[in-house]
């Protein structure tokens, strides 16, 4: 039977996600752990990057993490590796048993999502903003993945930690439900789970995600076989010419009302208008979504990667490109 100190994790991003993530991960014994990241340490980060101090600032993140990783446990062999590119991504993640991911750009998110798929490796990929944070153990098999949720890189300016913020406790809880989830990865258990953390009531939730048919990953008609560098850069990676709609995605549970449809279009500049829109296509919906305060409380609307409750409700403005997805909450710990 295989042990935790036979177990290799890599940790792509050493940042505020990574930084417990592999703490964590140290102490539970694994034997080998590699992190990369090709960025310095910086002074403003030091408030959630809990691996570094001031002497750090200026420091490669690897070289200071390896440094602190070895005092927490002398007998872990660490491995530094650089950035997770498409021209090493496959080859990196087939060296390890599981990967954390806890960058802060999406090329990078989708990068290591398809990298793991394609090689068969389970992934936890995590994300913190502001006051919110998420977590999603995919396994080996690939399914449901990352693209179920959120199908390609974000066109336009995206916000992340140094354009949004995050508070410092926020990726330390994340970061240690992200531990946890690899753990359990590792023992065979948790795939397919997304978990959300909401740090303005402590509310810790966690669902099970349905695979979606017609995501081009995991889906029954997957388009992805390879690493193409143009998958990776937002600019490239536009809306076809004339596709204007939102594409939302819909969960389970509500396609009776779409038809057996896990995907549908609609339009508006806001969420209330996209859910006006919708709900002439889709009579019932809207009601399954809102009650008379807003977003029901065991509903979650995500644009991108953020919770709508986390940006500005039903008045969020909706861009070309922008990308919907509906989950349903289940109350529960991780």
């Amino acid at each position: 039977m295989r042990t935790r100190r036979d177990a290799r994790v890599l940790v792509v991003g050493m940042g505020g996600l990574g930084c417990p993530a592999s703490i964590a991960i140290a102490r539970a014994g694994i034997g080998t752990l590699g992190i990369a990241d090709d960025d310095d340490v910086d002074l403003s980060n030091l408030h959630r990057q809990i691996l570094y101090g001031e002497s750090s600032v200026g420091a490669p993140k690897v070289e200071e993490a390896e440094r602190a990783l070895r005092a927490l446990s002398p007998t872990m062999t660490v491995q530094r590796h650089t950035r997770l590119l498409p021209e090493n991504a496959r080859e990196l993640v087939a060296s390890y048993d599981l990967v954390i991911e806890g960058s802060d750009n999406f090329a990078t998110k989708f990068l290591a999502a398809d990298a793991c798929m394609l090689q068969s490796i389970p992934i936890v990929q995590g994300a913190a903003v502001r006051w919110y944070g998420t977590a999603l153990s995919v396994g080996a098999h690939g399914s449901p993945c990352y693209r179920c949720l959120f199908e390609d890189v974000p066109t336009g300016a995206q916000e992340g930690c140094n354009e949004a913020g995050v508070i410092g406790p926020m990726v330390g809880v994340v970061g240690a439900v992200m531990a946890d989830l690899a753990l359990r990865s590792l023992d065979g258990h948790g795939h397919g789970t997304l978990a959300t953390y909401d740090g303005k009531t402590g509310v810790l939730r966690t669902r099970s995600i349905a695979r979606r048919r017609s995501c081009v990953l995991c889906g029954d008609v997957r388009t992805i076989s390879g690493i193409e560098d143009c998958r990776y850069v937002a600019q490239l990676c536009a809306p076809r010419e004339g596709t204007m709609d939102t594409i939302v995605r819909i969960p389970a549970p509500l396609r009776t009302l779409t038809a057996g449809k896990d995907e549908v279009s609609g339009s508006g500049n806001t969420l209330a208008e996209l859910i006006d829109d919708l709900e002439k296509k889709h009579p019932g919906l809207r009601d399954r979504l809102l009650d008379d305060k807003g977003v029901r409380r065991f509903v979650n609307i995500y644009v991108g990667e953020e919770d709508v409750r986390f940006l500005d409700g039903l008045k969020t403005e909706l861009k070309a490109g922008d990308q919907i997805s509906i989950v349903p909450a289940i109350a529960g710990g991780a």
